[in-house]
């Protein structure tokens, strides 16, 4: 009885290391993606940024004024999120965290709940 115990105690175990695991493990590849995907719109907005500016720059004969204008536009956005936004996107950040998280749990489990392990110890009661 008591190694049954122990065995189901070691099971326990390493079914709560591998939910972990999967669970970072998505958490870590969704990071990975939305940082890559962030990283290339970035790129693409930088080139834009550019070619607003000197299209600014050229209307307005000053190319420094071309730059300046789109350095405003970034602060007046970087203000409106700094006083407004900046809670909704921490929730809303926490929350598809924790979503990511129960969804590798989930899938662990399956649909029919945990697996059930035979016992391989052949003992008779």
């Amino acid at each position: 009885m008591i190694d049954l115990f122990k065995k189901y105690i070691d099971n326990r175990l390493q079914l709560i290391k591998l939910e972990l695991i999967s669970a970072l493990a998505n958490v870590a590849s969704g990071l990975i993606s939305s940082f890559l995907l962030l990283g290339m719109a970035m790129f693409i907005l930088l080139m834009f940024n550019f070619a607003l500016a000197y299209y600014l720059g050229s209307v307005f004969e000053n190319q420094a004024l071309g730059f300046l204008m789109v350095g405003l536009v970034y602060v007046i956005l970087f203000a409106i999120y700094f006083f407004f936004g900046r809670k909704t996107m921490d929730k809303n950040v926490k929350d598809k965290i924790v979503r990511t998280i129960f969804t590798a749990e989930e899938e662990i489990k399956g649909e029919n709940g945990y697996e059930v392990y035979e016992d391989d110890t052949n003992n008779n009661y």
